[in-house]
């Protein structure tokens, strides 16, 4: 997530704060003789920058949040995440102008809340965050990577793109224009090299309150949805621009220092997230190429691994355990187990010391001349920091399906999760009993709304 000049002028600034309060030394640590004042400009430099990587971390979270709330048509909840006056536009359904509109179109798709024989699993991918330089309102760039399906009737692949823009209210980010401009929708069963269905249209049953703001058509046709950002190498920057007061409030060292020690926490916190988010996708990588010992290397001494409903195996030793249930270290001859994990939201405690983490899981797997299925899932997981190094504490994955590849979503039958092995068994029984599509099930948020905090 944090890749930033802010860290540049920090490690030029950084620690002054906690080793003394002379001049001499904030000079010396800012590379040149400067005054208070000169000073006081530049750490209100830093403010605006970290305020900037903040808000793309925030923002980020927000949208991973948003599309978890769509999959499971928590209406309300996707609803609450907007400003008053935002606008919707998904696809070419035309305008939906207030939050209070916004609800109406949610909800025109469907029952509230998770539901029998309904998949929709609407993945927010590839993040582009530009923040404007008053830290205030922002804009994003997302990927749509959606699998639909109503079961016994139909199933499809979807692809889109967002162009979305943000506004900070009372501190609290929220969507004030999402605009998803879908790029393709195929049948499961052709496939797009086949069958390629045009976007959506305006309902007649609730209708806009503008038409289609750009008029395009899907797949096969080509269009590229509009950039809101310029080349990052031939274009020109957006940088972070100090509030006019910050500067002018750091009259003292002491007000220095104070300032320094806390961007020196904000951004350790922010590198927090990425050192998490790092951690999660080695174990991925870890995990589709069978390097066993390695991926319990990443836990704690005394971490936990629940997958599948096969119970809690705890402790690194049981951790290893359990992956034999998986296939046999480095052995991959004939398999393909490619397992990405995205969408991240991610929560760092304030001392710093843990972080809550949900993502998405979805894996290609199969066997050569054999078959191919694949899998879908959640994951609820919790990372510590022992020692200065983050660890995984508890890997927690709720899988949403196993579909092998010649049924799909429409026709797949019922059945239970893996479960307890009897010839592995695990320390304890699962602490949640879930449900897998067709039948519904809301895998347990770690966090509230971030705007209502419901």
């Amino acid at each position: 997530m944090i890749r930033h000049p802010a860290l540049n002028m920090l490690r030029k600034l950084r620690g002054v704060a906690l080793l003394t309060g002379s001049v001499s030394m904030l000079a010396l640590a800012a590379d040149a003789p400067k005054s208070v004042q000169q000073l006081a400009q530049d750490v209100a430099r830093l403010q605006a920058e970290v305020v900037n990587l903040e808000a793309e971390n925030d923002l980020e979270n927000l949208q991973g949040i948003f599309g978890f709330y769509f999959d499971k048509n928590e209406w309300q909840q996707a609803a609450d995440l907007f400003t008053d006056d935002a606008t919707l536009e998904w696809g070419g359904s035309g305008v939906y102008a207030g939050k209070a509109r916004i609800l109406a179109y949610l909800q025109s798709l469907g029952a509230e809340g998770p539901q029998e024989g309904l998949l929709n699993d609407q993945m927010q991918l590839q993040p582009i965050v530009t923040v404007a330089p008053d830290g205030l309102s922002a804009k994003a760039r997302w990927h749509l990577f959606s699998q639909e399906a109503v079961h016994g009737v139909n199933h499809f692949w979807g692809t889109g793109v967002y162009e979305n823009e943000y506004r900070r209210e009372n501190g609290i980010w929220k969507i004030s224009k999402l605009q998803l401009y879908s790029t393709m929708l195929t049948p499961y069963q052709d496939g797009w090299g086949v069958t390629a269905l045009p976007r959506s249209k305006p309902s007649t049953r609730l209708p806009p309150d503008r038409p289609p703001s750009t008029d395009y058509q899907n797949y096969p046709a080509v269009f590229v949805p509009p950039f809101h950002y310029e080349n990052p190498v031939t274009g020109a920057q957006v940088l972070a621009q100090p509030a006019a007061d910050a500067a002018a409030k750091l009259t003292s060292m002491s007000a220095l220092s104070e300032e320094l020690a806390s961007l020196d926490k904000r951004i350790g916190l922010l590198q927090d997230a990425d050192a998490v988010e790092r951690l999660h996708t080695i174990y991925g990588y870890y995990l589709a190429h069978n390097k066993w010992d390695e991926l319990a290397g990443i836990f704690t001494s005394d971490g936990t691994i629940e997958i599948a409903l096969r119970g809690v195996y705890k402790g690194r030793d049981s951790v290893r355990r359990n992956l034999n249930l998986y296939g046999v270290q480095d052995e991959l001859k004939g398999t393909l187990h490619n397992h990405m994990q995205y969408q991240p939201v991610i929560h760092i405690a304030p001392d710093g010391q843990s972080a809550l983490m949900r993502s998405r899981a979805f894996s290609l797997m199969g066997n050569y001349g054999g078959s191919g299925r694949f899998m879908g899932g959640t994951y609820e997981n919790l990372f510590v920091k022992r020692d200065g190094i983050w660890q995984l504490h508890l890997d927690h994955q709720f899988n949403t399906y196993f579909a092998s590849y010649d049924v799909g979503w429409k026709d797949l039958q019922w059945i239970a999760a893996p479960g307890i092995s009897q010839t592995n068994p695990p320390d304890s029984p699962p602490t949640v009993q879930f449900e897998m599509y067709p039948r519904p099930f809301l895998p347990p948020y770690h966090y509230k709304n971030p705007v209502t905090g419901k």
